[in-house]
């Protein structure tokens, strides 16, 4: 646990320009506003971007904050600009993106009068539209019905002609599929007692039998012949015929066109025939009476179906292109109506944030913004002051009342006017209080008019969000960052290290020159068309992924590129770029023929050393993986000795800026020595081992392994010397480690029970009472020193001891520098630090030794593009003539597609994953506490 101030150093020893290194400097700024100009106010910072507003309602719910009425008329209108775009996308009326053709951002901001002229418009499209495309869906179900009647008449005239021929088919007639029912098999058997001539069928109309037809489902037709013999005992003919055409459901609500047949039932005396008619709705099956009756009869209903059909089509395609235009009017200004409100949506809900003060008809307003944006802020809303005042001159009148402020000034307060233009009257609007710092080009307009709003720097101890400043280049890196853990207020900000870390960690797992360049093409083909892809608002998820870190991959290639060449290696093959420093000597009179194939042992060339990465001679030696093994595990390990190390000496920096002398003494030091005395000494000896000439002592190697090991088991005991007094420098380095455990133990948890009883001598509460008491002195002492009015503002009183009554927003959103106002404890303060002791040194061991996986990925990597390699476009390389040209392009595809898919894109992923882990657990374990929150301006950039 680290016990840091509050606070940061006064922003005066923070250059405001710096954000990157650690988040920039944050001022909380206070607004007034009268009510009237409230909303432009929001729309300007809205514009500017740079405000992160605080929550001072944060106790109400949703529906008892001020503007509850206007947010309500928004979602009506959205509703409505919904069901709009459900219309355009039913008729196909929308090309591409409707949001390409966006001015609305571009034009001046709309009055409320304005506003209320949109809705009406949005809301007279929609009941003009709605009514339309209703008219028609009822017309186009109209016109089904009737098609749907006609097929049934159709049908039922065909099924007469059909076995009045003798040709009736009965692959439609009744039938059941449960054979193993004796009901069933006995109704199949005597399914036509009473009609088993066809003649008899013929004339079942002309008999007592009632007929009833009409269309159902396909998918229920199996269950309405099953219920009709359970519920009728095979006293019934049933027939169907399948439609070709899909037909509607009729269902208002979601209307859809279906597969459906046509059914034909005979059945004798109207209790069945009721019976059944019931079935059948229940079914949702629709029955048509005016199919009854003789041909003559059925000839008139299709004669008039016809015509009622023709005159339908004629109303339809009527109805349609007036529906059809209408859309197109409104679509034209669809996008422009989508963005205005939704802004004015966001702009109230930025307004609800707000503390309204009845008495003085004004709201008041916190944010978050960069200290460096404070100025800028300030003028814009001079500007806006300035610009509505003059808007307003000709409609000033006299006020009979006003509010005074502290400082002399006044506000009249206007009633508020619905119906009247949204023009404010320039006596309710503020002027920009300038702390005695008016610009000269105004100072006629200060003259002549005492109107104010007010803008305020409050002094806090909140703690204010985390901002780092970034581009389209390095917001990648910090997002990788931020998915850990936002850092605290202005600790180090590890995004920047990792901009170069990150991608050589990856390279050092994925070194290939081929792989790292086809990496790189990748990336540069996305930078390169990174406008065109920008434009482009619903990308695919992955898709999004990879374009976003574009500049990622680039590194990534790049890197990757640079590691390829020294480990000499490009798709699994060496490059020969310089000369070897070592040599094959053949035995001489050596014959390939006549002695066959020998082991060859190369041999140093003196004072030979290849110029840049690994000797090309190591590629194809039996001992290769053997030499690359040992070396690459060794650089894994310096590498994790060095990352790990950077990143400790980051805490030591975060330990400076916060002033925490007893973390510096009681975590870093311990820490610093305890990490150099075991692995800083591994490091050591591994570069040591490296630069002795081993043959030339004639001397074996010792294993390092097995030294760190005896090191801690047998101090005293070495097996294999390395140097001169290695027996005196590891007991002496083991016993600082071991002195290293008792100091972070014990050396802060009893700093801070001293200087928390000397406090409490002092007559403070504790500790943290005493250091939020010397803070607010020193800010005091910095305000004296700077140039301020002789009266303060009422708004400055309000930054100490002022609580709005319903924010309940936690003072402090992290307890990385502090206990949260719980006071001091001393029990806690122990098991916080026993808890970082005991993790501190286990992480040292297992840390280092997950910087392994540089080295196994390595090998795993250069071992699979190998094996890919030989097992294809290498078969390839023996054959001769057609059939070596065929085999050469087909393996060649193989062999490429393969190594796209699997060593660049799998391998890829798999060793961009494991860097990740590298930075998120081993390096910044040892110095990024992340318990900050995140800087979330108010801004429009991203509506659409």
């Amino acid at each position: 646990m680290s016990f840091l101030p509050m606070h940061p150093p006064p922003a005066a020893d923070v250059p405001d320009n710096e954000a990157i290194f650690r988040s920039a400097p944050m001022s909380l700024v206070q607004f007034y506003v009268t009510i009237e100009l409230a909303r432009d106010l929001v729309y300007t910072l809205g514009k500017l971007g740079n405000v992160h507003f605080r929550d001072l309602n944060s106790k109400l719910t949703p529906f008892q904050r001020t503007f509850i009425n206007e947010l309500r008329t928004i979602d009506g209108i959205q509703n409505k600009l919904n069901s709009l775009f459900t219309i355009m996308t039913k008729y196909n009326t929308t090309k591409g993106d409707v949001y390409l053709n966006l001015k609305a951002d571009l034009e001046a901001f709309p009055s409320t009068s304005a506003m209320d002229d949109i809705k009406a418009k949005v809301s007279e499209f929609h009941e003009r539209i709605g009514h339309l495309d209703s008219s028609y869906n009822n017309l186009e179900q109209q016109s089904l019905k009737f098609i749907e009647n006609r097929h049934v008449v159709t049908t039922l005239n065909d099924f007469h002609k059909s076995t009045l021929l003798g040709g009736q088919d009965d692959a439609h007639e009744f039938r059941i599929d449960d054979e193993d029912d004796e009901d069933n098999v006995a109704l199949l058997n005597n399914r036509n007692h009473s009609l088993e001539l066809a003649q008899e069928t013929a004339d079942l109309e002309e008999s007592g039998f009632n007929s009833i037809s009409g269309t159902l489902a396909r998918d229920k037709i199996p269950l309405l012949r099953k219920i009709l013999w359970r519920t009728l005992r095979g006293n019934l003919y049933f027939h169907d015929i399948p439609i070709e055409e899909k037909l509607s459901t009729f269902n208002p609500k979601n209307p859809e066109l279906i597969d459906k047949n046509v059914f034909i039932i005979y059945i004798h005396g109207e209790f069945l025939k009721t019976r059944v008619r019931k079935i059948i709705q229940s079914l949702d099956g629709i029955i048509y009476d005016n199919v009854t009756g003789g041909a003559s009869a059925r000839f008139e209903t299709l004669n008039e179906l016809n015509r009622k059909i023709e005159d339908l089509h004629s109303v339809v395609d009527t109805t349609k292109n007036h529906l059809i235009t209408e859309i197109l009017i409104f679509q034209e200004n669809y996008a422009d109506y989508a963005y205005i409100i939704e802004r004015e949506r966001q702009i109230y809900e930025t307004l609800n944030k707000f503390d309204e003060d009845s008495t003085r008809r004004c709201l008041v307003g916190e944010g978050w913004i960069p200290k460096a944006d404070f100025l800028n802020i300030r003028q814009t809303l001079k500007n806006l002051i300035r610009e509505k005042t003059r808007q307003t001159l000709p409609f000033q009148t006299d006020s009979q009342e006003s509010i005074s402020l502290s400082n002399g000034n006044s506000i009249s307060p206007q009633p508020h006017d619905h119906n009247t233009s949204n023009i404010p009257n320039p006596n309710t609007l503020f002027a920009i209080d300038d702390d005695g710092q008016n610009d000269d080009n105004y100072d006629n307009d200060e003259n002549d008019y005492s109107l104010i709003a007010v803008v305020n720097e409050l002094s806090t101890n909140r703690t204010p969000p985390t901002f780092h400043k970034t581009n389209k280049f390095t917001a990648a890196f910090q997002s990788i960052i931020d998915a850990y853990g936002i850092a605290t207020y202005q600790e180090i900000n590890p995004g920047l290290a990792t901009i170069i870390t990150f991608p050589f960690m990856f390279a050092i797992m994925f070194g290939d020159l081929g792989h790292g360049f086809i990496v790189t093409l990748i990336s540069l083909y996305l930078i390169i068309n990174e406008r065109k892809f920008n434009a482009i608002r619903d990308k695919d998820e992955i898709f999004d992924m990879a374009f976003g870190g574009r500049y990622i991959i680039l590194l990534m290639g790049v890197f990757s590129m640079y590691t390829g060449f020294i480990y000499n290696d490009i798709f699994s093959k060496s490059m020969t770029f310089f000369s070897s420093g070592w040599k094959y000597e053949f035995p001489e009179g050596y014959d390939f023929s006549k002695d066959g194939a020998i082991t060859l042992t190369a041999s140093k060339i003196a004072d030979k050393v290849y110029p840049f990465g690994l000797d090309w001679a190591w590629h194809g030696a039996e001992n290769n993986l053997l030499f690359t093994n040992s070396y690459k595990m060794k650089l894994s390990v310096l590498m994790g000795f060095v990352h790990m190390n950077y990143s400790l000496f980051f805490s030591l920096v975060n330990y400076r800026f916060f002033k925490s002398k007893v973390d510096i003494i009681g975590n870093f030091v311990p820490g610093f020595l305890f990490m150099q005395s075991i692995f800083g000494y591994l490091t050591l000896t591994i570069i040591y081992k490296w630069c002795v000439d081993w043959i030339g002592t004639q001397r074996q190697p010792p294993g390092l392994l097995n030294m760190l090991i005896n090191m801690f088991l047998a101090p005293g005991k070495i097996d294999d010397q390395l140097y001169s007094g290695q027996k005196f420098i590891q007991i002496v380095l083991v016993l600082i480690a071991l002195c290293c455990v008792p100091w972070l133990l014990l050396y802060k948890p009893m700093t801070l029970r001293r200087q928390n009883n000397r406090a409490i001598e002092l007559g403070y509460k504790d500790i943290n009472s005493q250091t939020h008491h010397d803070i607010q002195l020193h800010e005091e002492n910095e305000a004296l020193n700077h140039d301020q009015p002789d009266e303060l503002d009422e708004v400055d009183m309000l930054g100490d001891n002022f609580h709005f009554p319903n924010d309940i927003e936690p003072l402090h959103h992290n307890t990385a520098h502090g206990d949260d106002g719980e006071g001091f404890n001393f029990g806690d303060i122990v098991i916080h630090q026993v808890i970082h002791t005991i993790e501190f040194c286990l992480n040292c061991v297992s840390h280092t030794a997950s910087y392994l996986r540089l080295w196994a990925l390595s090998l795993a990597h250069a071992q699979l593009s190998s094996v890919l390699w030989s097992m294809t476009i290498q078969n390839a390389f023996g054959s001769t003539g057609s059939f070596g040209v065929f085999m050469t392009v087909v393996l060649f595809g193989m062999w490429f597609t393969l190594s796209v898919c699997i060593l660049v894109l799998m391998e890829g992923t798999s060793a961009m994953l494991h860097s990740l882990r590298l930075h998120w657990v081993e390096a910044m374990s040892k110095f990024f506490e992340g318990e900050g929150y995140a800087y979330e301006p108010f801004t429009f950039d991203h509506l659409y």
